[in-house]
């Protein structure tokens, strides 16, 4: 018989491969039955879909994001892990090589697919794991080492040094013991530092032990190439000074790869250089220790306003760490009064309690002896006696040129190595200060306090017809910067932009890069730029800036007055809409690239649909779905399953989200998650003339609508008190009581919290007398748990409160 012969078509046909011809636009307009018969589509199916359409979740977002660009840019593609979807919805696992044709006659392009079954790669598979398995001990090894040489650069004696050096070499090598060996003043013996001092173990350095070797030769002491050994000694070494060995003995002999060797050598280089450091930290402990508490003292005195809350603070901060026990006595009319004292912890009196007299009462030569430094001034401390017999000091609290009070110190607990004359002059000067502006100190902190929070405003927009909460969390195996970020702003069109992004990268270039992405984000969304539009000018943007490039982000813009939802994607998980009639659902359309891809086409794509009333939409970053060895869509099905909890406040539902994500092996990467509110929330409304005579019906008509959603009658009392605290300042000094003006209130209520929004158009006057006035703000702010002043066009305070039901 001759040979068999077959058509191109039935090679084509059945191929040992599958073979897709693809349009520009994605459309399949050929597949051969190998494809077929591996998916288990049906040809006349396949001819009428996207290739994107086939693909698994994590394949699609692949394909927008890299498989074009890169196709644009080099032509071809070889090797590429993709999944299709078969026609059960099981995932098929292939190897992909694409090629992009063009006709240069017609200009058209198509692209070519060869899928691979990825079964034949068992073996490379195996081969890949056991490099990652070794990539992931060297992992194990390098974080032991790491977290060694962040504990040892906080301790400050070479003695405490062992015992991280032993658990380093026991969770990185293995090893069965782990014995640090340190060389005595004279360098002639090694001491086992590992055990107690009376049984401590020592080498003379000119014994031929392996530990006396590494010593003498400042060399690593164990098995050659190929040989196995079950001890391996390493020098402790800084600045090529060696101060001991650390070595490392196994259960059985075994061989050492050149890296497990050299991390060997590392540890000892780390521990020596943290024993030298050790040896400088004892030499300025006390001079840094006494800056450190200063700083702290100066620092949690600012805190507390009250001259007796200050009081309080001073003491709780001296002891135990200065003293046993601390009275401090301040000056009133001539007279000494005590105000805040700590007994010893044996004693029943608690820590800073408040009485006519100390829990240890002074002698009348201890009371004198005060009153003598109170009487002269002079800065120096007077040693005294405790009515127990304990050493005490007595310490002129100073300020402004005058004696204002005294602080008493006493126990065994006043230390030389810790605490010297200069030392305690310095902390009575700095609390007899802080004590004596207790007041101004109370006025400073509401301005700054305010100044704060309308700072804070500027960067959060105020309407009732909608509410934003945004979380971010770092990544846990890291504290540098991230490239993850948020905003969210008001548009000129009286639409509210939100917008998540990405840049990549960590560090100070990520988040300057960050910052710059940010700021143009907002400015475009502010000059009426559609999302489209917003996008394709990003990519003119980040073609100037290197940093910014491949950066992702979704930006949707909501329609306030309409619902109406517009957003795009550009190279950016897809957002989630809650509704409470379809469900969750992700918005898969107007998508692209990220930015700065110039393969293709530059065109964006933006999407648009209704949003309804009471709705949620979520924007996040990929930190938030992806987790090591997990598919993301595995990470999104968890997410959508997790927002679907109507019961739940925005605020509360956002930090719920997050700590569920992130539990586990989550919160690898940066993550932010910013959630908006489509007017859920009850809403009360009241413009009233700027006249004092109109706050009582105003008062009644709050409280009324407070009580009909169960807000108990103490929380009411609390909101309407704020309120009106509010309005009569509008009234006062925004329109200087002109009846013809408007103040405008609004509140609404989220879950358990509500929120209060008072708002005038008028220009604010300072009062003509300071005397008993200024105090409506501070009084708006114990009575709420968070005030924002925005002074933009008039004034808007807003204030929420978060209460419980009546009758709980």
């Amino acid at each position: 018989m001759g040979p068999l012969t077959e058509s191109a078509e039935e090679l084509y046909e059945n191929a040992p491969c599958g073979y897709l011809s693809i349009l520009p636009d994605g459309a399949l307009f050929r597949v051969n039955q190998t494809f077929l018969d591996w998916t288990g589509h049906r040809r006349e199916d396949l001819l009428s879909r996207r290739v994107q359409d086939l693909y698994g979740v994590g394949s699609r977002i692949f394909y927008e994001t890299h498989l074009r660009p890169l196709l644009h840019m080099q032509g071809e593609v070889r090797g590429l892990a993709m999944e299709f979807r078969r026609a059960d919805g099981t995932l098929l696992d292939t190897l992909v090589n694409a090629t992009l044709r063009g006709d240069p006659a017609t200009g058209s392009t198509v692209l070519r697919m060869t899928v691979f079954d990825a079964t034949d790669r068992r073996a490379y598979e195996r081969e890949l794991l056991a490099e990652r398995r070794r990539a992931e001990r060297t992992t194990v090894r390098l974080r032991a080492l790491q977290e060694m040489v962040l504990r040892c650069a906080a301790i400050e004696r070479a003695t405490e040094l062992v015992d991280p050096i032993i658990e380093a070499g026991t969770a990185a090598f293995g090893a069965a013991t782990t014995t640090v060996w340190l060389l005595d003043i004279d360098g002639s013996v090694l001491t086992d530092a590992s055990a107690g001092h009376d049984d401590a173990a020592s080498i003379a350095l000119d014994s031929p032990a392996p530990q006396a070797r590494a010593a003498r030769n400042a060399e690593l002491v164990g098995p050659r190439q190929g040989e196995v050994a079950d001890q391996v000694s390493t020098p402790l070494a800084a600045d090529d000074q060696v101060l001991g060995v650390v070595s490392f003995g196994f259960a059985t002999a075994r061989p050492f790869d050149d890296d497990e060797i050299e991390l060997m050598r590392t540890l000892g280089r780390q521990a020596g250089q943290a024993m030298e450091r050790a040896r400088l930290y004892e030499e300025t402990t006390r001079r840094a220790w006494q800056s450190a508490f200063l700083a702290r003292l100066g620092r949690d005195l600012d805190e507390p306003v009250a001259p007796a809350d200050r009081a309080r603070r001073l003491v709780s901060l001296v002891v135990p760490e200065l003293a046993e026990y601390a009275q401090i006595d301040l000056v009133h009319d001539d007279r000494a009064g005590w105000l805040a004292g700590a007994v010893p912890p044996a004693a029943p009196d608690p820590v800073g309690s408040i009485g006519p007299a100390g829990p240890w009462p002074l002698t009348d030569l201890v009371h004198e002896t005060i009153r003598q430094v109170q009487t002269s001034g002079e800065a120096r401390p007077v040693p005294l006696a405790a009515p127990d017999g304990r050493p005490a000091v007595g310490l002129p609290l100073r300020a402004r040129g005058e004696v204002v009070g005294t602080l008493l110190l006493a126990g065994q607990a006043l230390m030389p190595e810790r605490i010297d004359a200069e030392f305690l002059l310095d902390l009575a000067d700095r609390a007899g200060l802080a004590l004596d502006n207790a007041r101004l100190a109370e006025r400073d902190r509401e301005v700054a306090l305010t100044l704060q929070r309308s700072l804070l405003a500027g960067e959060r927009p105020i309407d009732s017809r909608f509410h934003v909460t945004a979380v971010y969390r770092p990544a846990i195996e890291t504290l540098e910067v991230g490239g993850d970020w948020y905003d969210t702003f008001v548009t000129a069109r009286g639409s509210v932009g939100v917008v998540v992004g990405d840049v990549v990268g960590r560090g100070v270039r990520a988040a300057s890069a960050m910052g710059q992405l940010r700021s143009a984000v907002r400015a475009l969304a502010q000059a009426e730029r559609s999302p489209a539009t917003v996008l394709q000018h990003m990519d003119d943007f980040v073609a100037t800036l290197e940093a910014g490039q491949m950066a992702t982000l979704a930006y949707a813009e909501l329609t306030l007055d309409t619902g109406r939802l517009r957003y795009a994607c550009a190279g950016h998980p897809p957002p989630l809409l809650l509704s409470r009639d379809t469900g969750p659902s992700y918005l898969w359309e107007g998508r692209s690239g990220p930015l700065g891809t110039r393969a293709g086409s530059r065109r964006r794509r933006e999407a648009e649909l209704s949003m309804p009333v009471g709705s949620r939409l979520l924007l996040y970053t990929d930190g938030l779905v992806e987790r090591r060895g997990e598919r993301i869509d595995e990470g999104l099905s968890r997410l959508e399953a997790l927002a679907d909890r109507w019961d739940t406040p925005l605020v509360s539902l956002t930090e719920q989200i997050s700590d569920a994500m992130l539990a586990g092996d989550g919160g690898h990467d940066d993550m932010c998650l910013l959630a908006l509110a489509f007017d859920g929330a009850p809403r009360f409304d009241a413009e009233i003339p700027a006249d004092i005579g109109t706050l009582r019906p105003l008062r009644t008509e709050l409280d009324r609508w407070l009580a009909s959603y169960t807000v108990a009658e103490r929380e009411r009392y609390r909101v309407v008190l704020a309120c009106s605290e509010a309005v009569a300042n509008a009234i006062e000094h925004g329109y200087q009581r002109d009846p013809a003006q408007l103040v405008r209130v609004s509140a609404t209520i989220d879950g358990n919290t509500v929120e209060l929004r008072v708002h005038d158009a008028g220009r604010w006057r300072a009062p003509q007398a300071t005397r008993d006035r200024g105090r409506g703000m501070a009084l708006i702010g114990r009575l709420m748990d968070d005030l924002i002043v925005d002074r933009g066009e008039g004034t808007t305070v807003l204030m929420r409160r978060t209460f419980r039901e009546a009758g709980r």
